[in-house]
């Protein structure tokens, strides 16, 4: 069988992809909101410096202004540019009788000049009148406090340009997580499943589908194990009836060929159970009652083994079954395992209302792996039992049968009060 052709799923990939764009669409998103928020705080905020700083000056300027101090005026407002780099020029009016106008102005002199001259392109300039509260009249002048678009906007870039690092680096994590998720969740349970699925689809009936996972992936592999399952249980089911069509018709052979041999088995016995009796018969009667009787325990065996389909049967049932209809005696089998009769027929406890007590003990395994029982009749209720008895044909045929065929012993007791015998059989022999 040529091994399916695996199609690899690009739907993690996909939806990875999807997850990556959409995210960096949100990031630039934020990334333009930012910038305009960070361009809005920056105009607040030079708005509000310069109020602060013109405050500031104005409060420096105030005594020196009234003393026409105008060196300390210039120191001071030196050490203000030098601490603030977006300021490049401050610009001090006096308002005070006498004055001649700027009385100090420092910065650079470029964007002095292009100020003086009503130009203030690429600057942002704030005016802050300086007050003094000794003077009837205010103000007392006016300090101008200018700043460089140029460098305000070069701080934002700046600052822009930080904003910026900071959320690329964040996408990038963000993507490196989204990814390693997307992988854990999807990735990986897809791709096990790809190989089982393949597996499966090659004929390996024997590994479980297994997949730790409480997503639909999990419950995907749940269905293909049912299913694992199922195919493998009709598969079975399939190769053991092949196996009992063959055991079947390999056992229809055996019992053909045990069948032949059991019918010449019989035969040879009848004609073993005839010349036996002829021996023992004194007329045609005695003779025709011998063999009719043992031809009919040979029967009934046969009936039971038929019955049974040649199984073992229950040894228990047997005996029952060889005791012939209409006998004067009882028949007792005490509580043993569940594993013959014509003298107690003839002169035995049957010959009148007597009873034959039947006992055996659980099977023994010997060392040499035979099975032992040893099996015990004895009689009671019948006549008399006196003077020397002479055994006769079915005895001499039970004590070859036993110590020849079942290898065991017999012991034959004839007791006034009624025959006692122990029977030892020995089964499981192997075949020579």
């Amino acid at each position: 069988m040529s091994s399916p052709t695996r199609v690899s799923s690009s739907l993690a990939l996909n939806l990875s992809a999807s997850i990556i764009l959409w995210v960096l669409l949100t990031m630039v998103a934020i990334l333009v909101f930012l910038i305009w928020e960070a361009r809005l705080t920056a105009e607040q905020q030079v708005e509000l410096e310069g109020e602060l700083i013109g405050s500031v000056a104005a409060s420096a300027c105030v005594q020196p202004l009234l003393e026409h101090d105008y060196p300390t005026i210039r120191t001071r407002l030196e050490a203000m540019v030098k601490r603030l780099p977006d300021v490049v020029f401050f610009q001090v009016d006096s308002a005070l009788p006498g004055s001649v106008g700027v009385e100090v102005s420092i910065g650079e002199q470029a964007s002095l000049k292009r100020w003086i001259d009503g130009d203030s392109e690429g600057m942002v300039v704030f005016q802050a009148p300086i007050m003094s509260a000794d003077i009837s009249v205010a103000p007392i002048g006016e300090v101008a406090i200018g700043y460089s678009r140029d460098r305000i906007d070069a701080a934002l870039m700046r600052q822009i340009r930080t904003i910026s690092f900071g959320i690329g680096l964040s996408f990038f994590f963000v993507a490196i997580f989204l990814i390693f998720i997307v992988r854990r969740i999807i990735g990986t349970p897809l791709a096990d499943l790809d190989a089982q699925s393949a597996r499966l689809a090659g004929g390996d009936l024997e590994t479980p589908v297994r997949l730790e996972s409480q997503t639909e992936f999990g419950h995907l592999a749940q269905a293909l194990e049912s299913m694992r399952v199922r195919v493998a249980g009709q598969i079975q089911h399939l190769e053991e009836l092949s196996e009992k069509l063959v055991h079947s018709s390999e056992v229809q052979r055996m019992m053909f060929s045990e069948l032949d041999h059991r019918v010449r088995n019989n035969l040879a016995g009848l004609v073993t159970l005839i010349n036996l009796s002829r021996r023992g018969a004194v007329d045609i009667d005695s003779f025709a009652n011998s063999i009719g009787s043992r031809v009919h325990a040979m029967s009934v065996v046969h009936t039971l083994l038929s019955q049974e389909h040649w199984e073992p049967v229950s040894f228990e049932l047997m005996v029952r079954m060889l005791v012939p209809p209409g006998v004067r005696g009882t028949l007792e089998i005490e509580d043993s395992e569940k594993i013959l009769m014509a003298n107690s027929l003839k002169y035995g406890a049957w010959s009148q209302d007597g009873c034959v007590h039947i006992h055996w003990n659980t099977p023994v395994r010997q060392v040499d792996g035979r099975m032992e029982v040893e099996w015990v009749w004895r009689e009671s209720g019948g006549p008399v039992l006196g003077g020397e008895i002479q055994p006769g044909t079915g005895t001499g045929l039970i004590k070859g049968f036993v110590t020849t065929e079942l290898k065991g012993s017999v012991d034959l007791n004839y007791e006034p009060a009624g025959a006692h015998h122990n029977f030892v059989f020995r089964f499981g022999l192997k075949q020579s």
